[in-house]
């Protein structure tokens, strides 16, 4: 049902419209009416036999009369609507709705029961029933073919009308319950899409501080090297920019960040870094967070590789299980030295990464730190299973 504050239509389209209703008219005339018609006949067949030897009693007629009477009512719902439409009731317009109505209601019913009662008047003229009774004066009229009308029928008509109307405003009501719960669900997502990218924005910074930071420390100490770790960086930032639009890529792509990470972190530490994977033939495909891995790695470096000169082995593990995507990120380092995990101090990287995941994944993820003084961190990342084509067909589904 069309809002009063909907766009109106095109003129192109109105011919096409009023050829719909003629045709829900005349259509729903005929079967409305061939129903109704079929019961009143059995209904006065089993009453009084006798009167299917007049014309009043047999099918033709009542059919023809029902079928007219209908089809002139439903003619009239377009402006039943139209007043449905225009006359809401809101919290400022009660009365005014409920005057309105009650004045349309009446009115109209008025106005189809004399259609109605003209229409009886004319077949029992057409029949030529009317010629039949005797005596004369006690043949049908039109003002009392019309007072049988309104006496039998004017009830229901207004009933009638009332349904109509309240029809129309139940429909109206549910379809601005549905937009503004679809509103309201486009303004959340949009509103976890700009936290995610805060976010997401909050980290590159960080990260790139960081890496300049050490670009920093080798300018005197190793120039060559400084500048290898330079080109090094702009390889990853040229990727991580082309990444920035998605949240999400294929852990084939986050992987090789990762390792576009550790080839600087190899120039800091003189190639001692070791980075092995082990990661399943579907699970390569599956979506994760962008820079996922790269704050969890940079974890390890910092507390377990820093403090030996950088030697040691990283190793990712993926693996599909069931409607999971299970993560593994661990290393031979020297662990916490002593810490307990839980009071381990996490950064703006780690901080960030459970930030999104939350945002992501709400209610639907975990993230497991375990360290062991002298052999190092291991964390397990479990993640609801996606790959891109499950993600395009979320995006393009509309919400429940």
């Amino acid at each position: 049902m069309m809002g009063a504050d909907a766009p109106p239509r095109s003129p192109s389209c109105l011919p096409h419209t009023v050829l719909s209703w003629l045709a829900a008219i005349l259509g729903g005339g005929l079967f409305v009416g061939l129903v109704m018609g079929s019961f009143s006949y059995f209904v006065q067949r089993s009453l009084e036999p006798s009167i299917v030897t007049l014309p009043i009693g047999q099918f033709g007629w009542i059919a023809a009369f029902n079928v007219l009477a209908w089809t002139t009512w439903l003619a009239l719902v377009p402006l039943m609507l139209w007043l449905a439409r225009h006359l809401r009731f809101t919290r400022d317009r009660i009365l005014q709705a409920l005057l309105g109505h009650g004045a349309a209601g009446l009115t109209i019913s008025a106005l189809h029961c004399a259609l109605a009662g003209a229409i009886m008047y004319g077949l029992l003229q057409v029949s030529g029933y009317a010629a039949r009774v005797e005596p004369p004066q006690a043949r049908p009229t039109l003002l009392g073919s019309l007072q049988r009308q309104f006496l039998f029928a004017y009830e229901w008509e207004v009933l009638l009308y009332a349904s109509v109307v309240a029809a129309s405003h139940a429909v109206r009501l549910r379809n601005e319950v549905r937009a503004r719960e679809l509103g309201e669900a486009r303004l959340e997502s949009r509103i976890v899409e700009a936290r995610l990218e805060a976010l997401q924005r909050q980290l590159l910074p960080h990260f790139l501080f960081n890496t300049l930071n050490t670009v920093v420390g080798l300018l005197r100490q190793d120039p060559s090297g400084a500048e290898a770790m330079i080109v090094r960086l702009g390889d990853l930032l040229r990727v991580l920019f082309r990444s920035r639009a998605h949240q999400q890529v294929r852990l084939t792509r986050e992987i090789e960040l990762t390792e576009q990470y550790l080839a600087i972190q190899r120039i800091r530490f003189g190639g001692s870094l070791v980075f092995t994977t082990n990661v399943d033939s579907d699970a390569s495909e599956a979506l994760v967070p962008v820079l996922l891995l790269q704050p969890i790695v940079e974890n390890s470096v910092r507390h377990g590789f820093s403090r030996r000169g950088g030697r040691g082995t990283i190793h990712v593990s993926a693996e599909h299980r069931g409607a999971s995507l299970i993560l593994g990120v661990s290393d031979d380092g020297v662990g916490p030295a002593g810490i307990d995990v839980c009071e381990l101090n996490e950064g703006v990287g780690l901080t960030n990464t459970r930030a999104r995941l939350e945002h992501l994944y709400p209610c639907a993820h975990s993230l497991r730190f375990e360290a062991h003084p002298g052999s190092g961190f291991h964390v397990t990342i479990e993640l609801p299973w996606a790959v891109e084509a499950d993600a395009e067909a979320s995006l393009a589904a509309p919400p429940a």
